[in-house]
């Protein structure tokens, strides 16, 4: 028998075309938030420090937060099919987030896709500023706010065979621990960097096509 497949995906810039965060941010933030951005990707700072000091800088309400990812952020057009596709197989597929989860549960509603399952960090909103929660704290890495690697070496242990789809600074961990590993833009630089082995993609139509040509699903 072919091992149980277990898809995972992060969400910013990956489900969606625009990063959540970063629309916020260019918004309501700092204008020196990519200031921040930068030294979080150089490894100056943790991914959970510079998501701290970037969201005391934003101010605006939650329903002006909602409002604004509701009208800028729009999800991979191939991503439905992929996801229908994917559940007429039976195979689970869960979203990774090193993001918010106002923001998921934001986009996903708006999209009819509110039911699908994610793992995100939590933000509250308290005396008039933004306080992120990291309700998924990690044993093995301080560097995340949510360490992506977590579930899925969990699923690896479980049997699964797991795929990860990913984009950014923080999927390096699932990436080096994924079964197979889909990555574009930043991640896919620091995979070739690193010498994690990764498969290049533009949209899930691409991780579609692959998984198919791999008689996956």
């Amino acid at each position: 028998m072919k091992p149980q497949l277990l898809i995972a995906c992060d969400f910013d810039g990956t489900v969606t075309r625009q990063d959540t965060l970063v629309e916020i941010l260019n918004r309501f933030g700092s204008p020196r938030w990519r200031e921040i951005q930068e030294r979080v990707v150089s490894g100056e700072l943790s991914i959970r420090e510079g998501l701290e000091a970037e969201m005391r800088t934003v101010k605006a309400s939650s329903e002006e937060l909602r409002s604004l990812l509701r009208d800028r952020v729009e999800v991979d057009p191939a991503f439905h099919a992929f996801l229908k596709r994917v559940r007429a197989h039976g195979i689970p597929l869960v979203c990774l987030s090193g993001g918010f989860d106002l923001c998921l549960e934001t986009v996903l509603t708006q999209v009819g896709l509110g039911t699908l399952p994610f793992l995100a960090n939590r933000l509250v909103r308290n005396n008039g500023s933004w306080h992120v929660q990291f309700p998924y704290p990690s044993s093995t890495c301080s560097a995340c706010g949510h360490c992506k690697g977590d579930p899925i070496r969990t699923w690896n242990g479980q049997g699964y065979r797991t795929v990860f789809a990913g984009n950014g600074v923080t999927d390096r961990c699932a990436a080096r621990l994924a079964g197979l590993t889909f990555a574009k833009d930043e991640l896919l630089a620091w995979s070739r960097a690193q010498g994690v082995e990764a498969v290049g993609f533009s949209t899930f139509a691409d991780v579609q096509r692959e998984l198919e040509d791999r008689r996956w699903l």
